[in-house]
């Protein structure tokens, strides 16, 4: 790597300080203070708020809901995920394009929009119930503990399904094939080598499901509040809602641990274990014969898809052409006047303008953001880089009600007053939303051989024309690629814009959790609808460029 130096000033020590102040200011400063905040610092540390919150029962129900549903839902997410992945990219079924195209489906679909439609299906007055009421005189309780983790394990199973199947599809057949041959059975080569192989990908999705379960806010507060079940991060905002600013530190503080925690169980389970699963002479494993079971597993499929991903999407289609909730799905009743209403709505026009503009900012800056720590990281050998890189993560395991909160509790009083302000949640999306950035640029720029940066430099060019004429041509697809999954995670973002919005700073994901009863579920639905196919086709997008489907929610 090259210290280079231009007119006697280090440009890549300033790009790292000012990064690393940037840093410091908008992550480590709101969460340090958050920490004191739920100690009490104001009025002397104390654990008094802590006390407080186990003295409590509704509290402590919260906490060990949030562990049930976040244990249950990762369980189930975990099997229907390494279930669906070992049967598409080991055996010889049909249709597997098609069922990838569902998963993927499934995937782009923001699980508060998807739970907007399981309400609408299974919901107390569901098209769904009516009709089992009618037929079977049963109906589906969806307001309900176990409603969500059903809700939330069909929406993160394919965070499971990605990265096992990617593992199943360049593990090395050798090993399996020395089993078979020694006399192995088909169950025996698949539990005893097979799964432990695509174990560390298996864990990592798992710990991944977990901490986004733990940090839901949308479906946890959809499907638990009408029925008074309280997580932890509805009961974080129960506390804010009620202005007790200690209170909700100390639980977000317990929050996080809960998230740090599984992050530290995953790296314990995997640290001292190595595996290679691809090397120079893999080839592709055989597929798995299925025989008489081939067309049933099909089948099977072909039912659990248009259930989980099609009928909901469908019914949400409908919903938002009809005239009026509950009127019968005949073609007189069908109208695009709740489109129009979106466009024509001052409320839900300054909303979807409001979420179009701070996702485009956020997008770009952290992007940029993404790009500097990458590059320092990847690039130099500068003190600090390690600090930069670490700040620039550690978002990814702050749940957004926490982040929220520790904007609140650092912008609200001068010098830098940005509460009640669109820039705070702005601010809030380009931390929330870096880590996602760096993720993708931190791959982009370690596939660069630094040579022809370093060739341009040794003929003269300055650090930043090597810059802009090797570096940034060569990562134009990784910078894109970045942009749009940024744009994409903050277009529907509820917690922090539910959290942080004021009078005039409404988002899109404000009007969808409130305004339901407001604008109607009509023009809710046809909303929900437009941010669907927006994020489909960004996703599309970023597929053509090469990406990958992204692990992050």
């Amino acid at each position: 790597m090259i210290t280079l130096r231009q007119r006697g000033v280090d440009l890549r020590a300033i790009a790292t300080g000012a990064a690393n102040l940037s840093l410091l200011l908008f992550i480590a400063y709101p969460l340090f203070l958050l920490l004191l905040v739920s100690f009490g610092a104001r009025e002397g540390f104390t654990v008094v708020s802590y006390l407080k919150v186990f003295a409590q029962r509704q509290n402590y129900v919260a906490l060990g809901n949030s562990l049930y549903v976040g244990t249950t839902t990762t369980l189930l997410a975990t099997l229907i995920g390494v279930g669906l992945a070992w049967l598409i990219a080991r055996t010889g079924l049909p249709l597997k394009r098609v069922f990838r195209g569902l998963i993927f489906l499934t995937f782009v679909t923001p699980p508060y929009i998807g739970t907007i439609s399981w309400i609408q299906l299974f919901g107390r007055a569901g098209y769904g119930n009516a009709l089992l009421t009618r037929v079977l005189g049963l109906s589906i309780e969806l307001y309900s503990l176990e409603g969500i983790i059903a809700v939330m394990a069909l929406y993160l199973y394919p965070l499971v399904f990605w990265a096992t199947a990617h593992a199943l599809e360049r593990t090395d057949p050798t090993l399996e094939d020395a089993a078979a041959s020694s006399g192995g059975t088909r169950w025996r080569v698949l539990t005893t080598i097979t799964l432990p192989l695509v174990l560390p990908s298996i864990l990592s999705a798992a710990a991944l499901v977990f901490i986004n379960t733990l940090a839901s806010f949308g479906p946890a507060a959809a499907l638990g509040l009408p029925a008074r079940h309280y997580v932890l991060t509805t009961r974080i905002y129960a506390a804010l809602s009620h202005y007790d600013v200690q209170m909700a530190a100390a639980l977000s503080v317990i929050l996080v641990l809960c998230s740090g925690g599984a992050l530290l169980l995953q790296n314990s389970l995997l640290g001292r274990r190595r595996f290679i699963t691809t090397t120079s002479g893999s080839r592709k494993p055989e597929p798995f014969r299925l025989g008489r079971w081939r067309l049933p597993i099909a089948i099977v499929l072909v039912v659990f898809f248009s259930f989980t991903a099609v009928l909901p999407l469908l019914t949400l289609l409908f919903t938002s052409l009809l005239k009026g909730w509950g009127l019968p799905l005949a073609l007189e009743n069908f109208t695009l006047g709740n489109y129009l209403t979106i466009f024509q709505d001052r409320l839900i026009g300054r909303a979807l303008r409001n979420s179009l503009i701070f996702a485009t900012l956020a997008a770009s800056a952290a992007t940029l953001l993404g790009f500097l720590v990458a590059y320092i990281s990847a690039r130099t050998k500068l003190r600090g880089r390690g600090l930069l890189d670490l700040l620039a993560t550690f978002p990814r395991a702050i749940p957004r009600p926490v982040l929220a909160m520790a904007m609140i509790l650092a912008f609200m009083n001068p010098p830098l007053a940005l509460y009640n302000t669109p820039w705070i949640v702005i601010v809030a999306y380009i931390v929330a939303f870096t880590p996602l950035a760096l993720r993708v640029l931190s791959g982009s720029l370690r596939a660069l051989d630094p040579v022809l940066e370093e060739a341009a430099w040794a003929s003269g060019a300055s650090w930043l024309r090597g810059l802009k004429d090797m570096v940034l041509p060569l990562l134009r697809p990784g910078i894109l690629t970045s942009f749009i999954l940024v744009f994409l995670r903050g277009l529907p973002e509820i917690p922090l814009s539910l959290m942080l919005h004021t009078r005039g700073t409404e988002t899109v994901g404000v009007v969808l959790f409130f305004l339901r009863d407001t604008v109607g579920v009509e023009a809710v639905s046809a909303l929900a609808v437009i941010v669907i196919l927006i994020t489909l086709a960004g996703h599309l997008v970023v597929g053509k460029l090469g990406g990958r489907p992204e692990v992050g929610r």
